[in-house]
């Protein structure tokens, strides 16, 4: 029996057009009325969170891809980096002069062009790239705009040290994935998209934070269901009681989730959990 259900926000709760489609927003109504609890489970900070999920009921929120969860009354668990750590991710990206972000548990520090790409309206851009470019140019597209403008504040110089700093995020290419691991031993690197990859502490991900909240409301694993379309969903839907991934989901996410629906522009999430027999 279902009484968890986790929800990654971009390309599984949201649409296409950056918005919650009428059959999610019954379906959540519906999870409630069933007592089941309905949680957050984003790769995004909590600024903003409210301008993208509106007014849907959620009982907790796993954010940060796990490093920052709460409920409405209490914080469940948080989980952030060393200071050494931060300050070697901020001498790299200042004598690479790369765009990076650093996600706070209030605001995000950083370049303000990448500030500008967790906006809703630049995220709905993302699903118009991966059918127009091919890999080479879109490792082209990054390499172009990965330049930080002259009138960014060096990273070494924010007051970025002084508080917790949960997830940092870099506009980098897939390719560069490796040189990264290697540079970062102490870090994980997670994408939710081809242009950027978030960095969290080592042995952080969706699911530990996951596991956070089922311990907070007594719950089993196997008592769980997830949603999710990305690779920063991996942890999440193999661990499980029931993953499920979305239509839009790529394809080696979909090889290892429980349960594929249809996309987060068709009713996926309705379409799952009527199914799946968990709302009737």
């Amino acid at each position: 029996m279902i009484k968890a259900a986790f929800f990654d926000i971009d390309g599984t709760l949201l649409s296409s057009n950056a918005e919650c489609l009428p059959s999610t927003i019954s379906s959540i109504e519906k999870l409630h009325q069933q007592d089941i609890i309905c949680c957050i489970a984003s790769g995004r900070g909590p600024k903003r969170m409210a301008s993208l999920i509106g007014n849907l009921p959620m009982d907790a929120y796993v954010l940060y891809n796990g490093q920052l969860v709460f409920s409405h009354t209490k914080g469940i668990y948080e989980h952030y980096f060393e200071n050494e750590t931060l300050e070697r991710l901020a001498q790299f990206a200042d004598e690479e002069n790369r765009q990076l972000i650093f996600g706070g548990r209030k605001e995000f520090y950083g370049s303000q062009s990448m500030k500008m790409g967790q906006r809703r309206w630049l995220k709905q851009l993302y699903h118009l790239f991966p059918d127009k470019y091919s890999a080479k140019d879109l490792e082209k597209f990054i390499k172009k705009w990965n330049v930080l403008p002259k009138n960014e504040t060096k990273f070494m110089e924010l007051p970025i040290f002084s508080q917790p700093i949960y997830q940092c995020v870099l506009l980098s290419p897939e390719s560069e994935q490796t040189r990264l691991e290697e540079l970062f031993p102490d870090c994980h690197f997670t994408r939710s998209n081809p242009y950027s990859v978030d960095i969290i502490p080592k042995g952080g991900s969706k699911i530990v934070g996951i596991n956070q909240v089922l311990a907070h409301y007594g719950i089993d694993k196997s008592e769980a269901i997830a949603f999710g379309d990305s690779w920063n969903d991996t942890e999440m839907l193999r661990e499980i009681g029931v993953g499920v991934a979305m239509g839009n989901a790529a394809e080696d996410i979909k090889d290892l989730a429980d349960y594929v629906t249809d996309t987060n522009d068709q009713d996926g999430i309705m379409k799952a959990l009527k199914e799946l027999k968990i709302i009737r």
